[in-house]
């Protein structure tokens, strides 16, 4: 026991010792880089400085373009030396510090000739690994959630006058979005599937009723506590998505598209009372929906969620000139 105790105490020892030299290395490390961002910002200003003189002296004709253009490349051999000289002392201490890191970037950038490039640290193990190039495409899974309602012969202002209740009517989508770089990350193609509930309820006693070949929204002969029309669609959607600057670093992201949905099924769920009874009621058909509805699609937001909107083209019920309109938000996770 006593022997097993003297292990477990070196074992530990050895553990927080290497634990906390890592720590005072990468501390080591980190002001060393810092000491390279600072000499380089501050040579970068004092070159910046040198060719604005050198401009100014052209702009007043005290020197000819071309000796203008012998100065900067002058100036910038001369800086380049000087800062790789300032850099090259600081390596001594980074070697004394560690040998698992070293100075790879070049401080000099041969295509812009008056430029001055960071000069970044790397490790040794990693940099002899290929870059993983950008995949062309991304495939997401995403949950969409918000309020249904339809619009009447293509007028907004029919919702004022809506059947429906606003906050009552939902939706619920789940699915996977697949992204397709089109031009710089900057354009996509987005294409996926989805499974979509939708939920419809009338206002008031009221629920749906097929007459004379169309749905109507009718009085019910007894108290209702529950009516709800629920529909569930697989949706294929297509879209084209842009990145758009904005004021902060992250990029706004719109969207706009078409979709097929094919219904899966529709119920209607009554419960009501009568004689001083509950009862539940669901009603198996189809409603006169279209099992095929295609429509168009819109997003604005950022990588992560967007405001959400879907609109029918097709009508709701077949005979009808009611357009099922859905506005949510969207969640990428």
């Amino acid at each position: 026991m006593k022997t097993y105790k003297i292990l477990l105490s070196a074992l530990s020892y050895l553990l927080f010792s290497n634990l906390f030299a890592q720590q005072n290395l990468n501390d080591k490390l980190l002001k060393i880089n810092n000491k390279i961002d600072s000499i380089v910002q501050t040579k970068s200003r004092q070159f910046e400085a040198d060719l604005k003189h050198i401009d100014e002296q052209l702009k007043n004709k005290k020197i000819s373009r071309k000796e203008a253009e012998a100065n900067k490349k002058r100036l910038a051999k001369q800086y380049a030396e000087d800062l790789d000289f300032a850099i090259y002392k600081l390596t001594g201490d980074l070697k004394r510090v560690s040998n698992k890191y070293y100075i790879i970037d070049s401080i000099f950038n041969k295509r812009t000739t008056y430029r001055i490039r960071k000069v970044k640290l790397y490790n040794k193990k990693h940099a002899h690994k290929k870059v993983p190039k950008k995949r062309n495409s991304h495939s997401y899974l995403f949950l969409s959630t918000g309020l249904n309602n339809v619009i009447d012969k293509d007028k907004v202002e029919s919702l004022e006058f809506s059947l429906y209740g606003y906050i009552q009517s939902r939706f619920f989508e789940i699915g996977i979005d697949r992204k397709t770089n089109l031009l710089h990350h900057k354009a996509f193609l987005t294409y996926g599937f989805s499974f979509t509930w939708n939920t419809l309820k009338p206002v008031g006693n009221k629920y749906h009723v097929v007459v004379n070949d169309t749905v109507q929204i009718a009085e019910f002969p007894h108290q209702l506590e529950r009516s709800k029309l629920r529909h569930i669609w697989l949706r294929l959607p297509v879209s084209l998505e842009f990145n758009l600057p904005s004021a902060y670093k992250r990029h706004l992201q719109v969207s706009a598209g078409v979709y097929g949905k094919f219904r899966l099924t529709t119920k209607q769920k009554l419960t009501y009372f009568s004689n001083g009874d509950s009862h539940d009621e669901v009603l198996k058909n189809d409603h006169l929906m279209p099992n095929f509805a295609y429509g168009l699609t819109g997003s604005i937001g950022g990588s992560s969620w967007s405001v959400y909107g879907n609109y029918d083209l097709t009508p709701l019920f077949k005979n009808s000139s009611k357009h099922l309109i859905s506005l949510g938000l969207k969640w990428r996770l």
